[in-house]
């Protein structure tokens, strides 16, 4: 059975954000709070060590106090560089000795079970997947994922042929599906613009 303290989580705020006029998504208010601030209450009771992957603006990230992660090689590669960053961090850091999965959380999603990873790793040991994601109401949340760290050479393979989703990803692994029956009104509800922050904080209370 796969334990917490095997589990290192990555927050995914590395993207340049064109359809929030090149904003910080991660940093947008959501009723006063940053997003960036519900993502990480609900994540990292989750998992044993949690850090960023951050591209730029990295002086304001470090006011949330976790490590910050930039892509290897290049900035703005997609989330595929930034899981495999993220897993080369947790390979060579002395906080994360005896990590062996992967969490991965967007940063632009602020409503998610507390329970997330825990459905994604029991599917994970149950089918002894290589990567477990999530499908909520038939809609393939692919950032929503647990990997296991000794891919990173199948990843590392996938990027420098030019993928840049993990989703492009998962036909050429163990990829399984984690139905998630969550039927809360804000639930995995994605912020890409404006108006996806306004709905947003219809459906989310305050917290």
């Amino acid at each position: 059975m796969i334990s917490k303290s095997e589990i290192g989580g990555v927050i995914l705020a590395g993207g340049k954000a064109s359809r929030m006029a090149f904003r910080d998504k991660a940093l947008e208010p959501l009723h006063t709070k940053p997003l960036l601030e519900y993502v990480i209450g609900n994540a990292a009771p989750q998992v044993e060590h949690l850090i960023l992957s951050v591209n730029h603006n990295i002086e304001r990230y470090q006011a949330f106090e976790l490590p910050i992660v930039s892509d290897r090689n290049a900035s703005y590669g997609g989330p595929l560089l930034g899981i495999l960053s993220a897993m080369h961090w947790f390979q060579d850091a002395k906080t994360g000795k005896g990590v062996r999965y992967l969490a991965c959380f967007p940063g632009d999603v602020p409503e998610f079970p507390e329970d997330v990873v825990s459905q994604l790793k029991l599917e994970l040991d149950k089918k002894s997947a290589a990567v477990t994601y999530i499908c909520h109401r038939d809609q393939i949340q692919p950032l929503f994922s647990l990997w296991r760290l000794n891919l990173i050479k199948q990843i590392e393979e996938a990027v420098a042929g030019g993928l840049f989703g993990p989703k492009l990803l998962f036909n050429s692994l163990k990829a399984v599906a984690v139905n998630c029956d969550d039927n809360s009104p804000g639930a995995f509800c994605n912020i890409n613009s404006a108006e996806d922050l306004n709905a947003a904080a219809r459906l989310i209370s305050r917290k």
